[in-house]
């Protein structure tokens, strides 16, 4: 009976040993994430300074851009690292699967379309781009028969630019929105790699039936006493 006494108490140490190990591999996981979620929060800021800098200055020189975009995406990465600080603080897998659904967003829609839309804001800019529609370029629907053109260069002259719309934003600006969407997109990697990981930490439950470490001795003394 000391042999069997001997075995549960190896058993029953080695579980307790993966246990902890597993626990801890989650509190590092978790810390990791905390850490990626202050800098989406950092990133998500400085984007929405810089587009919203870009929209003022556009308005102000009377350009065309799609107002609003890069906003939207910025404000959605603050609210992605502020779900990663509740999520990785608190424990809750629930917070972390949206943390991490969010992380694929911003990996497959929200980097693409700010890496879109600022290339062609520099594009335009810098090929001296100008546009003139017979309806509003902003506009929600597009009438029919109508009739738009866009002229860049050397092609636009004086009397065209007074009828026609400037395309594009400072350069400056819209590369280093681009720069930042470019450490998001990274981030956003790292993030979901950190997250699945920490979703699929095996938990502390076991499939194998384990003895109590002192049932072996009772065992033994009950024997004892016959």
């Amino acid at each position: 009976m000391p042999i069997e006494c001997w075995l549960s108490q190896i058993l029953q140490l080695n579980y307790l040993k993966g246990a902890r190990l597993s626990e801890t591999s989650a509190v590092k996981m978790l810390s990791i994430l905390k850490c990626f979620a202050n800098v989406h929060v950092l990133l998500g800021t400085v984007m929405l300074v810089l587009s919203s800098l870009a929209d003022y200055i556009s308005s102000r020189i009377n350009t065309v851009r799609l107002n609003g975009l890069i906003e939207c995406c910025s404000f959605y990465f603050l609210v992605m690292g502020v779900i990663g600080l509740c999520g990785s603080a608190s424990y809750r897998r629930g917070l972390v699967i949206t943390y991490l659904v969010m992380s694929v967003h911003a990996i497959f829609i929200l980097v693409p379309a700010i890496i879109i839309v600022s290339s062609f804001d520099i594009h335009f800019y810098q090929h001296e781009c100008w546009g003139e529609c017979d309806w509003h370029l902003l506009a929600t629907s597009f009438p029919n028969n109508s009739r738009c053109q866009i002229l860049c260069g050397q092609h636009v002259d004086e009397t065209m630019r007074r009828r026609m719309t400037r395309l594009g934003t400072d350069y400056r600006l819209d590369a280093g929105i681009i720069a930042a969407a470019i450490l998001e997109f990274f981030l956003a990697i790292a993030t979901t790699v950190i997250a699945s990981r920490t979703l699929f930490i095996p938990t502390k439950e076991s499939s194998m039936e384990l003895v109590p470490l002192n049932a072996g001795n009772v065992e033994a003394s009950e024997n004892h006493r016959q």
